[in-house]
């Protein structure tokens, strides 16, 4: 039995045999069309010879990919790295080229295979004895073909890469599909996570693509292969090139803010029961005596700490220290996050939604800077930064600022810097002097004086 989801709901299926030809009768009792079913082969004698062609870049923009009558391995790992099977039917050159259907780097982030057909790619695979390389199914026992339009859902588990790496990528696609309301998606693949699109995942990147509808009404989420001996194929196969933002699509002009980026916002921020901005002016009104408390400046901070890794050390100490102090007891709301793994998605969102800055380690949660207002300030601190949100075209989707604090460095007057422990800048711990700290909030306070100001 197979299972398929759409819109949150389960969609049970089963399977009929006709002369090793099998198809999959799919309940289709809900509002939009039904998808069709995958064309299942026992006999890989009865599969008809298929080429396969692209990548093709859809939308005239890059990031989204279009690729014809493929095939669509997983990794072993199993991370988010996949293996695309080309078919090549006609290529006699192509049996004399004994590693034909070893796993190479492609393009597009995915290891690429090569075969005449797939029972040629398990001949191929068993004569290199590549039962035991990097991707599965090596040895076919069956196929499903599918004839939909269906998009491959691999993404990072960290919810950063998940937010730099895929969605940023996939936004102006997703635009412009929503505009037109002509998502081409029968189905959605995910060797990553199982069920990411079911309501009860509550997974950080699944529920911002549940929020969004990502891929439209009629994209089902299609079920994992049940066994390592079965291979899925793609009539149509959408493939988004991982990390292309960062690397290139940033400079496209693309991911505008107007109207991409505040669309996708406007609808996230909706879903999330998040305000959008900031209400100065409803602040000033207010009773100094009775709405102290909103007019402080809210500081959110995290140290970094359960990963034991790029830590902050003593910041709860230093936190508490100046809390009290008479210049910041009225003006300044400290607030600590001990661990981001203990918030859901929903929570982790609240907090950046609600910050005034946002003081913190480098790391994952840092992904969370999409649920900030406009004009939120960042401030990201470790001994090396490989930062992500510190992008001025990312930084300017968000009308943010972002400041970064770093390893101090010997001869030169940085009052505002780091003490090191190790040579691993990427992942030493660290202190920060008291006097840098009081530095570093002073600081704070004045940038955000100056973005009231222009508010």
């Amino acid at each position: 039995v197979g299972v398929y989801v759409q819109n949150g709901r389960v969609r049970g299926s089963s399977y009929t045999t006709v002369h090793d030809v099998n198809t999959m009768n799919i309940n289709t009792n809900f509002p939009k069309r039904p998808p069709k079913p995958p064309i299942i082969y026992n006999d890989m004698s009865q599969m008809p010879n298929i080429s396969s062609s692209g990548p093709n870049e859809v939308n005239n923009m890059g990031g989204l990919y279009e690729y014809t009558n493929v095939c669509l391995t997983r990794h072993i790992s199993g991370t988010e790295l996949q293996g695309i099977l080309y078919l090549q039917p006609n290529d006699a050159v192509l049996l004399h080229n004994r590693e034909r259907c070893k796993p190479r780097s492609a393009p597009l982030n995915h290891h690429q295979m090569v075969a005449v057909n797939v029972a040629d790619y398990s001949y191929c695979n068993a004569e290199l004895k590549l039962d035991e390389y990097q991707h599965v199914p090596s040895l076919v026992e069956t196929v499903h073909y599918f004839e939909d339009p269906v998009i491959s859902l691999n993404f990072n588990m960290n919810i950063g890469h998940s937010l730099f790496d895929y969605l940023l990528v996939y936004l102006p696609h997703w635009y412009a599909y929503r505009s037109n309301n002509n998502f081409p998606f029968g189905g959605v693949i995910s060797h990553v996570m199982d069920g990411c699109l079911d309501e009860d995942n509550s997974f950080w990147f699944c529920e911002i693509l549940r929020s969004m509808n990502a891929f439209g009404e009629d994209a089902i989420q299609l079920p994992h292969q049940p066994d390592d001996g079965t291979l899925y194929c793609y009539k149509s196969l959408y493939l988004i090139h991982i990390a292309h933002w960062q690397k290139k699509y940033a400079f496209e002009g693309h991911l505008t803010k107007k109207p991409v980026f505040d669309t996708f916002r406007d609808l996230l921020f909706d879903e999330f029961e998040l305000k959008r901005g900031r209400e100065y002016h409803l602040q000033e009104k207010m009773n100094e005596t009775q709405h102290s408390s909103m007019r402080q400046k809210r500081l959110l901070f995290y140290s970094h700490a359960p990963s034991g890794r790029r830590v902050w050390n003593g910041m709860n100490e230093l936190i508490e220290r100046y809390r009290n102090e008479p210049k910041y007891k009225k003006e300044v709301h400290f607030h600590i996050v001990h661990d981001f793994g203990a918030y859901s998605a929903r929570e982790q969102a609240a907090l950046f939604n609600e910050a005034d800055a946002i003081v913190m380690v480098h790391g994952a949660q840092m992904g969370n800077s999409i649920f900030s207002v406009d004009g939120t300030l960042f401030v990201e601190i470790g001994c090396r930064i490989p930062t992500y949100i510190g992008n001025p075209l990312y930084m300017a989707l968000l009308e943010g600022q972002y400041k970064i604090v770093n390893r101090c460095k010997g001869g030169l007057n940085k009052t505002i810097c780091l003490t090191c422990v190790g040579k691993d800048d990427d992942y030493d711990n660290f202190t920060m002097t008291s006097s840098a700290f009081q530095s570093m909030v002073d600081d704070v306070l004045v940038e955000l004086d100056d973005a009231k100001d222009k508010q």
